[in-house]
């Protein structure tokens, strides 16, 4: 089915639904949603919520200008989902890189797994109330070379006066399976300078840009470095203030005990792709994920589910 097709055949299920959109992005379709609450964009490929804010206010989530909305090339920005590995595949544990099939030199394990660029089924839109737009996206997944477990991914996005989000993990093959996953949440920032991360003092970290070494946070987490930590068993929620916009996005996990807290600053914001050279400055990724001894085994038709719940103050 081409792209035309496939819009046809979404405004034709979902047109008539109010607040409901369907939208091209050169070669990617997106639905938009929006009620008397807030508003969001969700892209098929990879089940990948781009916007997100409430109405009057500014956008909750970054996006960057930089994205060439390609099919099979991941978006920058957003909420990516990071299955069933988590960045490179050698960072995660054994028992999930070991599952990989020993592969030629010529074949590349892409990073963050293979879903973020794969495009998902729309299953359901539904109008819960005035305030409350649910979605529901699914992705099957065939035994493969990279990944020989098939499996059932469903997301639900729920937009309203928060954005509350949930993963579900099937294993739907004859074998048990282990995997890393993260929801890898851009949010979006007035400056750097103007914001502080709340909520992981006294937990330890590991710092993977200082050979992961084992740290503790002692205080508020300014954002004046480059940062790649990954913190465990967070059982609290985290917040993102922000004195330029005045406000607060507290970030609530379910589930999924471990925080990612990363920002590439100057010099790594110049080799990433689709990532200006000052956009280091707007944002802030506080990833909910399962990583190093949470990651999850899943035995045959066995199921887990995680999410994460944006709010706003």
């Amino acid at each position: 089915m081409n792209l035309g097709d496939k819009i046809q055949a979404l405004y034709a299920k979902y047109g008539s639904l109010k607040g409901v959109t369907v939208e091209l992005y050169k070669q990617l379709i997106a639905i938009s949603v929006k009620n008397e609450a807030a508003s969001a964009t969700i892209f098929l490929q990879g089940a990948q919520v781009a916007e997100y804010k409430r109405i009057g206010e500014r956008p909750v989530l970054w996006l960057s200008e930089s994205c060439d909305y390609k099919a099979g090339k991941s978006l920058r920005g957003g909420i990516p989902i990071c299955w069933p590995w988590f960045g490179d595949i050698e960072r995660n544990p054994d028992v999930v890189k070991h599952q990989i099939p020993q592969l030629t030199s010529e074949t590349s394990i892409p990073a963050h797994g293979f879903v973020r660029d794969q495009e998902w089924a729309l299953d359901s839109v539904e109008l819960i109330d005035s305030e409350t737009t649910q979605l529901v996206l699914s992705l099957e997944i065939d035994a493969s070379e990279l990944w020989p477990y098939p499996s059932l991914l469903k997301l639900t996005v729920s937009v309203g006066v928060e954005l509350d989000i949930k993963l579900s993990v099937t294993n739907t093959g004859s074998e048990t399976f282990c995997f890393s996953s993260a929801l890898h949440t851009y949010l979006n920032l007035g400056t750097v300078e103007s914001c502080e991360v709340l909520g992981l003092e006294g937990y330890e970290y590991f710092d993977t840009l200082d050979d992961w070494r084992v740290r503790k946070s002692n205080r508020p987490i300014a954002i004046d470095k480059e940062l790649d930590q990954i913190y465990s068993n967070v059982v609290s929620p985290v917040q993102l203030k922000d004195k330029q916009f005045n406000r607060a996005i507290t970030v609530t996990a379910s589930n999924a005990p471990d925080l990612v807290v990363w920002n590439p600053w100057i010099d790594k914001s110049k080799r990433l792709s689709h990532f200006d050279d000052d956009a280091y400055k707007q944002m802030i990724c506080l990833e909910t994920a399962r990583l190093l001894d949470n990651a999850e085994s899943l035995s045959t038709g066995s199921s887990i589910v995680f999410g994460v719940k944006l709010s706003v103050n």
